[in-house]
């Protein structure tokens, strides 16, 4: 009975491609090693059908199975000569056709594949499947517009391809950037057969485009509002025996912030980014403190094929209890480099001057200076890019007009951002800044060193499209060798964030 059914398979087999038995005799070897496939029993066909072709190796019939088992174990290389075989020697194997060009197509032998394309559209072998074959070709040779007309022309011959011609057709569209086509009939793909697995791919592929379409949006709005508490607003030393006169030092405020910015993209590589950053900072009680902060910024974008270079260019300028208090210019150039699809190296360096508006106490005290710094970070991305870990570390060095204020800083920054649900998102980060400072204190005479370790958590909730209620808590603590300059501060935040 076994017999008879490998029998009846290879029968069916051979009429399939196209095939007679009276053209080649088929040897027991062959026969076994056919029979082994139809069943799937991939490895040991593979072993007897090289036995089949090792013993006639002008047989077409044996290179064809041998290459389709070479296939089946998506061994694409070593497929390629059997199945050329097969439809090189004769009697030919059109059927061999198909798989050849698919094999080509797997393995970037584009050219090769085009030919045999050609033959196949001339011999009229299934026009639908090799019009679609064609279609795969022209697409990754990067020419979207003949490959569309390829996958039109293979659903409109066979309309039971239409959804498989669709997808790809979206594909075309994202890879020429036509980002409204492409959703259009990706979503047609999705509404065929909302349950298949290309309708999910088709998804994935429509949630990416809706988030590249948001990011090139050429005017970005962001406003912010939050209540906060600070136990430590000026930073009262922790030796209450420094500081036996002050009572005062915790308070609640209320925050806003803005944000303008433009996106231009010149063509595939060039690119910049204008903003404008407004803070605003109220005390309920100790107005003193009360702060207003202007940053303009414009940032040129250098894009290559897996990494970007910019230089973001930012002019500060801070207002304390209604004084001008602090002017800050500062440019910067960071290089960001994809090294897979999950993860991302950056490097960076800065300079920055920092003016203080305000007349130091003394000579010694004034924080007028140069800073230079520069650092690496490592990002890993996961939960499908909606999450990350982040690495950093930064050198920087200070040189102030006052002596009591220049260092050298090492940081190191560690950053989780975790996708709890869908809307809903945890991020904690934890910060060590190590000051070293070059010159002995003017009043105290030792050479500072200030260790300042920062811990922040961030609930975030999404609650409308790109708007989300966010609760925050950030502890600071700062230790020095010297005491008045050592603190601990605890500020806690309620807010809202609307980006349009």
């Amino acid at each position: 009975m076994k017999i008879l059914l490998i029998g009846l398979l290879l029968c069916l087999s051979l009429i399939s491609i196209g095939y007679s038995a009276e053209q080649e005799k088929v040897s027991p070897i062959l026969e076994k090693g056919i029979g082994q496939y139809r069943h799937e029993n991939y490895d040991e066909a593979l072993i007897t059908l090289k036995k089949a072709w090792e013993e006639d190796p002008k047989s077409t019939l044996a290179a064809y199975y041998l290459g389709l088992t070479f296939k089946q174990l998506q061994n694409y290389k070593e497929a390629i000569p059997h199945l050329r075989d097969a439809v090189t020697f004769s009697p030919k194997i059109k059927g061999a056709l198909i798989e050849l060009i698919d094999c080509l197509y797997q393995t970037g032998q584009l050219e090769e594949a085009k030919r045999w394309i050609l033959e196949a559209q001339e011999e009229g072998i299934r026009p639908a499947q090799v019009s679609f074959l064609k279609g795969l070709v022209l697409l990754k040779d990067g020419k979207e517009d003949e490959a569309i007309a390829a996958f039109r022309s293979a659903k409109e011959l066979d309309k039971s391809m239409t959804q498989a011609c669709d997808y790809q057709i979206g594909i075309c569209y994202l890879k020429a950037k036509k980002f409204i086509d492409a959703k259009k009939i990706l979503k047609e793909v999705v509404i065929v057969d909302p349950s298949s697995t290309m309708a999910n791919f088709a998804s994935e592929y429509m949630n990416a485009i809706e988030k590249r379409m948001e990011a090139e949006k050429p005017f970005r709005f962001t406003f912010g509002s939050a209540w906060q508490y600070d136990d430590n607003v000026i930073l009262k030393p922790s030796d209450t025996s420094l500081a036996t006169n002050i009572t005062d030092q915790a308070d609640s405020r209320e925050v806003y912030t803005a944000t303008g910015e433009y996106n231009k993209r010149f063509n595939e590589n060039l690119g910049v980014k204008g903003q404008y950053l407004f803070y605003y900072a109220k005390q309920n009680d100790l107005g003193f403190y009360d702060m207003v902060s202007n940053t303009f910024a414009i940032q040129p974008n250098v894009y290559f094929e897996n990494s970007l270079l910019t230089f973001p260019t930012l002019y500060n300028y801070t207002i304390v209890n209604d004084k001008a208090y602090l002017s800050t210019p500062s440019t910067s150039g960071v290089y960001n480099f994809m090294v897979d699809n999950s993860n991302m190296a950056q490097a960076y360096i800065k300079y920055q001057f920092r003016d203080y508006l305000w007349a130091p106490s003394t000579p010694d005290e004034n924080r007028d200076g140069n800073e230079f710094s520069g650092g690496l970070a490592w990002y890993l991305f996961y939960a499908k890019n909606k999450g990350f870990v982040n690495l950093r570390y930064g050198l920087n060095k200070e040189w102030t007009d006052g002596a009591n204020w220049e260092y050298i800083g090492n940081r190191v920054n560690a950053t989780l951002l975790w996708p709890v649900i869908d809307k809903l998102n945890f991020t904690v980060s934890g910060d060590i800044f190590m000051q070293d400072f070059i010159n002995s204190h003017s009043i105290y005479h030792v050479y500072r060193k200030d260790r300042v370790y920062a811990v922040s958590s961030l609930i975030s909730y999404k609650f409308y499209k790109d708007s989300e209620i966010q609760l925050q808590y950030t502890f600071v603590k700062d230790s020095s060798n010297i005491k008045v300059y050592d603190y601990a501060r605890n500020v806690y935040s309620a807010g809202i964030e609307i980006k349009f």
